[in-house]
This record gives structure tokens, C-alpha cells and sequence, in this order.
């Protein structure tokens, strides 16, 4: 199981390298009491806590029981439905907290002015940090033919990561350019809430589009992954030939399990049928470890 142990080892990574990201989080987010920052933070916490239970996930989800003899495959888009819902829940949250802040200082006139000292070098170490292991998570699925949602999940998170450590920085920047006495200066009461929700508003397309990907998955809709099926059909094509354009199949993808269902409409099965799937199966596992191909009459 080749695959399992690339995108195995690159969790364990991953696990490390956010347990440093989280740590620094939480130390930037309680110098400075910034909502962002704890955004931030608790976002590097959840994939800190996430990969433990990802590596559990991707130790087990090939295994077979008589429950499940296809495999614990599910458990995969599974993983990555309900971290895609915590990191929604998470952004939605911090821009309702801070949007309550900025409320207050709008209304009532109450605020403290953001504290921006150790913000800088902090967003630096993890624009890159963050980056480099989104980077990293993406090679590695990349060399098991992308087929692992875990890892697409994980390298998702960290470029999110990445990004809104980035927006910041560049956040803070500007803020050292406004004048507090200046038309601007409301900025420094209540600039957490507009990079909170600058931010969230970029981050969110990403685990939305997981979400639903993975729960297409697990509900056992067909792929919509235009890579896979393009090889498949090619693979078909070569394997019956003219007979292809006869057939209607089906592919079905759950993690990093694939399984094509040949729907014939006569009663065809005849060993030269037979071959070409066991052939169609012997090339597409050289590519994906996990491919199921089967008939249906």
C-alpha cells in the first residue's frame, strides 16, 4: 500500500508542523487579544487536532470487515466533511464576535486600540510555514495521482492558513501607515473586525467546495473529478475497443477507493469480456491501488 504510506508520512509531518503553528498562534493571539489572530490560532488547532484522527483514519480505511468488505473507505470523506463544517462554523464565528466589537465602538464608543507589535515577524514565520507545508501536502498527493481527500483537504487548510496570515501582515501594514487622529483612525479600534471578515470572506470558498466534494463521496455519487474519469475512459477504450461505445459504466470514487460499475444490457459475459476487464483493472491500479471494476446486468 504505497500510497497509504506517502500520505501517511506526509501527515506525520503535517501533525509536527502544525503543533509549532498552533503554538506560535496561540502566543501571538494572547500578546495581542486580536480575534484575527486567535482566527488564526484555533485554525492551526483544529488541523493540529484534525491530523491525529486523519493518521488513525489512514491507517484503517483499507482495512475490510464483514460490514464493510469493500472497506473503511468512507471514513475518509467523512474526515473531511466534518473538518470543512468546523472551519465554517469557526469563520462565521469570528466575524460574528468581531463584527459585535466593532458594533460597540461604532455605538457606544467603547474599544481598545489593536496592539500591532509582535504581529509582523509572527505573519512572516507563518506565511511561510504555512505555505511550504500547503506546498508539501500538495506533492505528496500529487505523487499518489491526487487521489487522497485527506491530503486535498490538508493542503486546502494550509494555503487557507497561509493566506490569512498573509492578509494580516499586510493588514498591519497599512494600519502603521493611518494616523489614529486621522479620518482613518477608527481603523485601530476596529480594524480586527474588517481583516476578520476580509479574510473569512477569501477562506471560505475552499472548505465549501471540500464539503461538498467529500459528501458526493460518502452519499456514493458518482465522480465528478475530471482527471480520473478522463483516464478511465481512456482506459476503456483501449481495453473493449469499438465494444466501449456499447457500454455504460459508472465511476464511484470514496477516499482514496475507486470503483467502476459496467452496466451491460445483455447478458454479454463472455471471456474476451472478462479479459479486457481484468486488464482494464490490472493498468488503473498501477496508477490508483484501490480500483474495483465490476459488472452489472
Amino acid at each position: 500500500m504505497i500510497q497509504k504510506q506517502i500520505e501517511k508520512r506526509a501527515l506525520i509531518v503535517s501533525t509536527f508542523a502544525n503543533f509549532i503553528i498552533a503554538g506560535a498562534g496561540f502566543w501571538a493571539y494572547q500578546s495581542t487579544g486580536l480575534q484575527a489572530l486567535f482566527l488564526d490560532f484555533f485554525f492551526s488547532l483544529i488541523a493540529f487536532i484534525s491530523l491525529i484522527f486523519a493518521i488513525i483514519i489512514s491507517n484503517f480505511s483499507h482495512k475490510k470487515t464483514k460490514t464493510y468488505p469493500d472497506g473503511l473507505f468512507f471514513l475518509e470523506p467523512l474526515y473531511a466533511i466534518l473538518k470543512s463544517l468546523l472551519v465554517i462554523v469557526l469563520l462565521v464565528t469570528s466575524v460574528w464576535t468581531t463584527f459585535r466589537s466593532a458594533l460597540a465602538y461604532f455605538f457606544d464608543g467603547t474599544g481598545s486600540v489593536m496592539n500591532l507589535g509582535p504581529i509582523l515577524p509572527y505573519t512572516s514565520l507563518m506565511v511561510i510555514l504555512c505555505f511550504g507545508l500547503g506546498i508539501f501536502n500538495h506533492l505528496q498527493n500529487k505523487k499518489i495521482n491526487r487521489v487522497s481527500v485527506i491530503l486535498n483537504a490538508e493542503s486546502k487548510s494550509n494555503l487557507i492558513d497561509g493566506v490569512q496570515s498573509l492578509g494580516i501582515g499586510i493588514a498591519v501594514l497599512i494600519l502603521l501607515t493611518i494616523d489614529i487622529n486621522g479620518p482613518l483612525g477608527f481603523l485601530h479600534y476596529t480594524g480586527d473586525f474588517f481583516i476578520t471578515a476580509i479574510l473569512s470572506m477569501l477562506s471560505i470558498k475552499e472548505p465549501i467546495k471540500i464539503l461538498i466534494s467529500s459528501f458526493i463521496e460518502l452519499s456514493k455519487g458518482t465522480t465528478k473529478d475530471l482527471r480520473i474519469k478522463k483516464m478511465i475512459d481512456q482506459t476503456m477504450k483501449t481495453n473493449f475497443g469499438s465494444f466501449a461505445s456499447q457500454l455504460r459504466y459508472e465511476i464511484y470514487k470514496t477516499g482514496t477507493s475507486i470503483r467502476i460499475e459496467i452496466v451491460l444490457t445483455e447478458p454479454l459475459l463472455n471471456q474476451k469480456i472478462l479479459a479486457a476487464r481484468d486488464k482494464i483493472q490490472e493498468v488503473l491500479t498501477k496508477t490508483y491501488e484501490n480500483v474495483t471494476v465490476r459488472f452489472q446486468f
